[in-house]
Protein backbone atom coordinates (compact mmCIF):
# COMPACT_ATOMS: atom_id res chain seq x y z
CA UNK A 1 0.00 0.00 0.00
CA UNK A 2 1.54 3.61 -1.12
CA UNK A 3 1.64 5.77 2.05
CA UNK A 4 2.43 9.03 0.38
CA UNK A 5 -1.50 9.62 -0.30
CA UNK A 6 -2.87 9.01 3.23
CA UNK A 7 -0.26 11.35 4.30
CA UNK A 8 -1.09 13.78 2.10
CA UNK A 9 -4.65 13.58 3.50
CA UNK A 10 -3.76 13.52 6.82
CA UNK A 11 -1.71 17.24 6.28
CA UNK A 12 -4.59 18.42 4.22
CA UNK A 13 -6.79 17.32 7.27
CA UNK A 14 -4.36 19.11 9.49
CA UNK A 15 -4.35 22.50 7.43
CA UNK A 16 -7.93 22.58 7.52
CA UNK A 17 -7.99 21.94 11.20
CA UNK A 18 -5.70 24.74 11.71
CA UNK A 19 -7.01 27.41 8.99
CA UNK A 20 -10.23 26.81 10.52
CA UNK A 21 -9.13 27.66 14.68
CA UNK A 22 -7.38 30.67 13.11
CA UNK A 23 -10.18 32.28 12.24
CA UNK A 24 -12.05 34.75 14.58
CA UNK A 25 -14.81 34.30 16.34
CA UNK A 26 -18.50 36.07 14.88
CA UNK A 27 -18.41 39.11 17.07
CA UNK A 28 -20.27 42.44 17.09
CA UNK A 29 -18.78 45.04 18.90
CA UNK A 30 -21.08 46.54 21.18
CA UNK A 31 -19.27 48.87 23.52
CA UNK A 32 -21.28 49.74 27.29
CA UNK A 33 -21.10 52.39 29.32
CA UNK A 34 -21.73 50.47 32.25
CA UNK A 35 -18.03 49.82 34.20
CA UNK A 36 -15.13 51.02 35.79
CA UNK A 37 -11.12 50.62 36.51
CA UNK A 38 -10.58 47.90 38.64
CA UNK A 39 -8.10 50.08 40.44
CA UNK A 40 -9.78 52.39 42.48
CA UNK A 41 -7.33 52.63 45.82
CA UNK A 42 -3.39 53.85 45.86
CA UNK A 43 -1.37 52.47 48.55
CA UNK A 44 2.06 54.31 49.68
CA UNK A 45 4.92 52.07 51.39
CA UNK A 46 8.24 51.81 52.64
CA UNK A 47 10.32 49.07 52.48
CA UNK A 48 12.85 49.04 55.17
CA UNK A 49 15.87 47.81 53.18
CA UNK A 50 18.12 49.44 50.82
CA UNK A 51 17.77 49.57 47.48
CA UNK A 52 19.29 46.48 46.19
CA UNK A 53 17.57 43.97 49.26
CA UNK A 54 14.57 45.84 47.93
CA UNK A 55 14.33 44.92 44.62
CA UNK A 56 15.44 41.44 45.40
CA UNK A 57 12.54 40.76 48.00
CA UNK A 58 10.04 42.47 45.39
CA UNK A 59 11.39 40.80 42.32
CA UNK A 60 12.81 37.30 43.63
CA UNK A 61 11.80 33.87 45.04
CA UNK A 62 11.32 34.28 48.60
CA UNK A 63 9.73 32.34 51.15
CA UNK A 64 6.61 34.55 51.35
CA UNK A 65 6.35 36.29 47.82
CA UNK A 66 5.73 39.86 47.80
CA UNK A 67 5.37 42.32 45.14
CA UNK A 68 4.35 46.31 43.82
CA UNK A 69 3.47 47.98 40.81
CA UNK A 70 6.56 50.46 41.28
CA UNK A 71 9.68 50.86 43.24
CA UNK A 72 11.54 54.37 44.40
CA UNK A 73 15.24 54.58 45.09
CA UNK A 74 16.61 56.39 47.24
CA UNK A 75 19.89 58.98 46.23
CA UNK A 76 23.03 57.88 48.24
CA UNK A 77 22.01 54.45 48.34
CA UNK A 78 25.48 52.40 47.69
CA UNK A 79 23.73 49.53 46.16
CA UNK A 80 21.71 51.55 43.60
CA UNK A 81 24.28 52.44 40.74
CA UNK A 82 22.66 54.56 38.41
CA UNK A 83 23.15 58.43 37.93
CA UNK A 84 19.50 59.77 38.88
CA UNK A 85 16.51 58.31 40.08
CA UNK A 86 14.31 56.26 37.87
CA UNK A 87 11.11 54.67 38.57
CA UNK A 88 11.14 50.70 38.22
CA UNK A 89 8.04 49.26 37.22
CA UNK A 90 7.68 45.84 38.87
CA UNK A 91 3.96 44.89 38.03
CA UNK A 92 1.78 46.12 35.05
CA UNK A 93 -0.78 47.75 36.28
CA UNK A 94 -3.46 46.11 34.93
CA UNK A 95 -2.11 43.04 37.11
CA UNK A 96 -2.36 42.42 40.62
CA UNK A 97 0.59 42.92 42.96
CA UNK A 98 1.15 41.24 46.43
CA UNK A 99 1.28 44.45 48.31
CA UNK A 100 -1.62 45.06 50.96
CA UNK A 101 -1.64 41.39 52.52
CA UNK A 102 -4.71 41.51 55.07
CA UNK A 103 -6.01 44.72 54.75
CA UNK A 104 -9.81 46.91 55.01
CA UNK A 105 -10.50 50.55 53.66
CA UNK A 106 -13.96 51.63 53.83
CA UNK A 107 -15.75 48.47 53.86
CA UNK A 108 -13.18 46.80 51.17
CA UNK A 109 -11.12 43.85 51.88
CA UNK A 110 -8.03 42.23 50.35
CA UNK A 111 -7.09 45.75 48.86
CA UNK A 112 -4.75 43.70 46.64
CA UNK A 113 -7.51 43.40 43.52
CA UNK A 114 -8.09 47.10 43.44
CA UNK A 115 -5.05 48.81 44.24
CA UNK A 116 -1.46 50.24 42.77
CA UNK A 117 1.13 49.62 45.42
CA UNK A 118 4.33 52.00 45.96
CA UNK A 119 7.16 51.05 47.30
CA UNK A 120 9.49 53.89 48.50
CA UNK A 121 13.16 53.14 49.22
CA UNK A 122 13.42 54.36 53.07
CA UNK A 123 14.63 51.96 56.14
CA UNK A 124 12.68 53.15 58.38
CA UNK A 125 11.81 50.17 60.77
CA UNK A 126 10.50 48.52 63.87
CA UNK A 127 12.96 46.53 65.43
CA UNK A 128 10.21 43.96 66.96
CA UNK A 129 6.52 43.43 65.51
CA UNK A 130 3.71 45.69 65.49
CA UNK A 131 1.78 43.16 67.24
CA UNK A 132 4.35 42.81 70.04
CA UNK A 133 4.99 46.96 70.28
CA UNK A 134 1.37 47.69 69.79
CA UNK A 135 1.46 50.89 71.31
CA UNK A 136 3.57 51.01 74.50
CA UNK A 137 6.01 53.42 75.54
CA UNK A 138 8.65 50.49 73.83
CA UNK A 139 7.02 52.13 70.25
CA UNK A 140 9.05 55.42 70.30
CA UNK A 141 11.97 53.76 71.13
CA UNK A 142 12.03 50.64 68.72
CA UNK A 143 10.70 52.14 65.99
CA UNK A 144 12.85 54.65 63.74
CA UNK A 145 11.97 56.88 61.15
CA UNK A 146 14.05 58.47 58.41
CA UNK A 147 12.77 61.35 55.81
CA UNK A 148 12.30 60.91 52.65
CA UNK A 149 14.47 62.93 50.33
CA UNK A 150 12.82 65.57 48.13
CA UNK A 151 14.14 63.72 45.06
CA UNK A 152 12.41 60.89 45.78
CA UNK A 153 9.06 63.20 46.96
CA UNK A 154 9.09 64.92 43.33
CA UNK A 155 9.68 61.74 41.66
CA UNK A 156 6.81 60.14 43.46
CA UNK A 157 4.45 63.07 42.92
CA UNK A 158 4.93 62.76 39.06
CA UNK A 159 4.35 59.06 39.14
CA UNK A 160 1.34 59.81 41.28
CA UNK A 161 -0.38 62.44 38.84
CA UNK A 162 0.22 59.77 35.72
CA UNK A 163 -1.19 57.43 37.70
CA UNK A 164 -4.25 59.43 38.32
CA UNK A 165 -4.63 60.46 35.10
CA UNK A 166 -4.94 57.13 33.70
CA UNK A 167 -7.23 55.94 36.77
CA UNK A 168 -9.06 58.85 37.75
CA UNK A 169 -11.72 57.23 39.56
CA UNK A 170 -9.17 56.49 42.38
CA UNK A 171 -10.50 59.24 44.82
CA UNK A 172 -8.72 61.26 47.44
CA UNK A 173 -9.09 59.43 50.34
CA UNK A 174 -8.21 56.43 48.46
CA UNK A 175 -4.83 57.28 48.55
CA UNK A 176 -3.46 55.91 51.87
CA UNK A 177 -0.83 54.77 53.46
CA UNK A 178 0.14 50.75 54.64
CA UNK A 179 -0.57 51.41 58.20
CA UNK A 180 -4.06 53.00 57.01
CA UNK A 181 -5.00 49.71 55.64
CA UNK A 182 -3.22 47.49 58.03
CA UNK A 183 -2.75 48.93 61.38
CA UNK A 184 -2.53 46.56 63.41
CA UNK A 185 0.11 45.12 61.44
CA UNK A 186 2.31 48.10 59.47
CA UNK A 187 3.61 51.59 59.80
CA UNK A 188 4.56 52.70 56.60
CA UNK A 189 4.72 55.38 55.05
CA UNK A 190 5.31 56.95 58.49
CA UNK A 191 5.02 59.93 60.08
CA UNK A 192 7.55 61.70 57.89
CA UNK A 193 6.24 61.06 55.14
CA UNK A 194 4.92 64.37 53.62
CA UNK A 195 0.95 63.76 52.88
CA UNK A 196 0.31 67.16 52.79
CA UNK A 197 3.06 68.08 50.18
CA UNK A 198 1.32 65.39 48.01
CA UNK A 199 -2.06 67.83 48.82
CA UNK A 200 -0.99 70.73 47.38
CA UNK A 201 0.38 69.03 44.71
CA UNK A 202 -3.13 67.82 43.91
CA UNK A 203 -3.10 64.22 45.69
CA UNK A 204 -4.71 62.73 48.00
CA UNK A 205 -6.86 63.99 50.83
CA UNK A 206 -6.45 66.49 53.66
CA UNK A 207 -8.38 68.52 55.96
CA UNK A 208 -9.52 72.50 55.76
CA UNK A 209 -7.42 74.44 58.45
CA UNK A 210 -10.08 77.07 58.90
CA UNK A 211 -12.73 74.37 58.91
CA UNK A 212 -10.21 72.38 62.09
CA UNK A 213 -9.88 75.70 64.12
CA UNK A 214 -13.73 76.28 63.91
CA UNK A 215 -14.21 72.91 64.69
CA UNK A 216 -11.87 72.67 67.83
CA UNK A 217 -14.07 76.11 69.21
CA UNK A 218 -16.97 74.47 69.16
CA UNK A 219 -15.60 71.06 70.91
CA UNK A 220 -14.46 72.92 73.79
CA UNK A 221 -17.98 72.74 74.85
CA UNK A 222 -18.74 69.28 74.26
CA UNK A 223 -17.32 65.94 75.65
CA UNK A 224 -17.80 63.51 72.39
CA UNK A 225 -17.87 60.13 73.92
CA UNK A 226 -14.87 57.32 72.72
CA UNK A 227 -17.68 55.41 71.06
CA UNK A 228 -18.87 58.24 68.66
CA UNK A 229 -14.97 59.20 68.29
CA UNK A 230 -14.52 55.23 67.01
CA UNK A 231 -17.74 55.46 64.65
CA UNK A 232 -16.21 58.58 63.13
CA UNK A 233 -13.01 56.63 62.15
CA UNK A 234 -14.81 53.99 61.18
CA UNK A 235 -17.06 56.28 58.99
CA UNK A 236 -13.33 57.61 57.40
CA UNK A 237 -12.35 53.75 56.31
CA UNK A 238 -10.26 52.91 59.37
CA UNK A 239 -10.95 49.21 60.62
CA UNK A 240 -12.12 50.09 64.01
CA UNK A 241 -14.95 48.30 66.13
CA UNK A 242 -16.72 50.73 68.70
CA UNK A 243 -16.33 49.32 72.08
CA UNK A 244 -16.08 52.68 73.91
CA UNK A 245 -13.23 52.28 75.70
CA UNK A 246 -9.63 52.93 73.87
CA UNK A 247 -8.67 49.57 73.69
CA UNK A 248 -5.49 48.37 71.16
CA UNK A 249 -7.31 48.06 68.32
CA UNK A 250 -8.73 51.82 69.29
CA UNK A 251 -5.35 53.31 70.09
CA UNK A 252 -3.67 51.92 66.50
CA UNK A 253 -6.35 52.89 64.18
CA UNK A 254 -5.92 56.06 65.82
CA UNK A 255 -1.96 56.43 65.94
CA UNK A 256 -2.92 55.56 61.83
CA UNK A 257 -4.46 58.36 61.72
CA UNK A 258 -2.87 60.66 63.66
CA UNK A 259 0.37 59.75 61.69
CA UNK A 260 -1.16 60.55 58.57
CA UNK A 261 -2.70 63.73 59.30
CA UNK A 262 -1.36 65.18 62.88
CA UNK A 263 2.07 63.17 62.84
CA UNK A 264 3.57 65.55 65.33
CA UNK A 265 1.60 63.93 68.21
CA UNK A 266 0.96 60.08 67.15
CA UNK A 267 0.40 58.95 70.73
CA UNK A 268 -3.12 56.74 69.23
CA UNK A 269 -5.36 58.27 72.12
CA UNK A 270 -8.06 60.78 70.83
CA UNK A 271 -8.31 64.63 71.60
CA UNK A 272 -9.80 67.45 70.18
CA UNK A 273 -7.16 68.23 67.33
CA UNK A 274 -7.60 64.59 66.06
CA UNK A 275 -11.21 64.64 66.23
CA UNK A 276 -11.38 68.30 64.56
CA UNK A 277 -9.30 66.63 61.64
CA UNK A 278 -11.26 63.88 61.24
CA UNK A 279 -14.64 66.09 60.96
CA UNK A 280 -13.36 67.85 58.92
CA UNK A 281 -11.69 65.23 56.41
CA UNK A 282 -15.11 63.44 56.81
CA UNK A 283 -17.11 66.78 55.70
CA UNK A 284 -15.04 67.04 52.52
CA UNK A 285 -14.49 63.62 51.94
CA UNK A 286 -17.23 61.04 53.33
CA UNK A 287 -20.29 63.97 53.61
CA UNK A 288 -22.33 60.56 53.43
CA UNK A 289 -20.71 58.55 55.94
CA UNK A 290 -21.27 61.61 58.38
CA UNK A 291 -24.80 62.22 57.76
CA UNK A 292 -25.49 58.47 58.90
CA UNK A 293 -23.93 58.85 62.24
CA UNK A 294 -27.51 59.67 64.19
CA UNK A 295 -25.91 61.05 67.69
CA UNK A 296 -23.55 63.60 65.64
CA UNK A 297 -23.69 67.08 67.02
CA UNK A 298 -24.32 70.01 64.88
CA UNK A 299 -20.57 71.89 64.94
Amino acid sequence: MNAMPLFRSAMTLLMIGAMTGCQQLPMVQSPSGNFNARVNHLIIHFTSENFGESLRILTGSVDRPVSAHYLLPEPGDPTYDQSSLVIYELVPTELRAWHAGVSYWAGKTGLNDQSIGIEIVNESRCLESIKALANSPAFEDRCVFKPFSDEQIELLIRLLQSILEKYPDIQPHAIVGHSDIAPDRKIDPGPLFPWRQLYKAGIGAWYDDQRVETITKALGTLEPSIDLQQRLLGAYGYKIEATGIEDTQSQLAVRAFQMHFRPSDYSGFFDTGTLARLISLLERYRPAALAEIEDFPTL
